[in-house]
């Protein structure tokens, strides 16, 4: 590596022929927008790869501006996902590189199916990780030491964040912009960027009916359509089975092997996903979105909340204001 430039916080970003576009050039963006209104270390962007020329998925051209074996010292390493990152022909040389380079870079990022590529680096061994909705089965079947998380748009495990892909790259690097350089600067990028919500890594990767569309089961499709329409209601599993003409038994079972948890976790989580919405809303309050999705009580509400999103109702709504 040549010698760093101490002003400046040296971002990398891997290329690879048949990379997902956005993967890069949204985190990358959100960099460059946070140097206009950085007062300290500001941060120099770059592309590096294999060979000096890769093409996107979409078959746009790049141009790496350093080869693996001639590069800057680099600080936050942000590793792209895309088609490319599961031919082994192409993924092999990079997962190579990135196993020589973890230990020598301060953060490394994975963003989408960025995550296939340094899956069976010993790092990350028992460590929970995230990776886009549609190869969460995929990525566990293949690299069964990860913990894959199903839910979380992005998180962090020591040096090492993962994000679940594409636009919740950019969250991620919002998220790493707040940690370098505080709120102001952060709120600064996403407003330039219109992404009005700075949301948080607790944030699901997907809605419940969109979830519930994929499957394509008509006992799930009823599910779904009666927890959306009562979720204001103290639901029971014994009482959710009776409205959907299931045996308790059937509904956990079909729950379970869909969404890999009870039937009451999971009316549970539609509750809580549907509290997120409320909680976003201007004016809302802890006490009333407790009532709107049907818990007895603002603390029982709390309680759960925190238990399985890691973080108080009142500290992911200030993420909104």
């Amino acid at each position: 590596m040549k010698d760093s430039n101490p002003k400046t916080h040296n971002v990398a970003f891997v290329g690879f022929d048949r990379l997902q576009l956005l993967d890069l050039a949204g985190p990358l963006e959100s960099f460059q927008i946070a140097n206009e209104t950085i007062q300290g270390v500001p941060y120099r962007t770059f592309i590096v790869a294999e060979s000096n020329n890769f093409r996107s998925e979409s078959g746009i051209g790049i141009s790496a501006d350093y080869t693996f074996d001639n590069h800057p010292e680099i600080h936050t390493l942000i590793i792209p996902g895309g088609a490319g990152s599961r031919v082994p022909e192409i993924a092999d040389p990079v997962t190579q590189w990135i196993s020589k380079s973890y230990d020598l870079v301060g953060r490394v990022v994975t963003v989408c199916t960025g995550m296939f590529l340094i899956g069976d680096l010993e790092q990350l061994y028992a460590k929970e990780v995230v990776t886009h909705w549609g190869y969460l089965e995929k990525l566990q079947k293949r690299f069964p030491h990860l913990k894959v998380n199903r839910e979380r748009l992005f998180l962090q495990q020591g040096k090492f964040y993962s994000a679940a892909g594409i636009l919740s790259g950019i969250d991620l690097a919002l998220n790493l912009i707040e940690q370098d350089h505080g709120v102001d600067v952060a709120s600064f990028c996403a407003k330039y960027l219109v992404t009005y919500l700075k949301r948080s890594g607790h944030q699901s990767q997907f809605s419940e009916p969109l979830k519930f569309q994929a499957e394509n089961n008509s006992h799930l499709d009823r599910i779904n359509r009666w927890l959306n329409e009562n979720h204001s209601e103290h639901i029971t599993v014994h009482g959710l089975a009776e409205k959907i003409h299931l045996s308790e038994r059937h509904l956990n079972r079909l729950v379970k092997s869909h969404f890999h948890m009870s039937a009451a976790k999971y009316i549970e989580h539609v509750k809580l996903e549907q509290a997120k919405i409320y909680l976003a809303k201007k004016n809302a309050t802890v006490e009333l979105t407790s009532q709107m999705v049907g818990y007895t009580s603002a603390d029982a509400f709390r309680r759960s909340f925190k238990r399985k999103y890691g973080i108080a109702p009142q500290s992911y709504q200030q993420r909104f204001q």
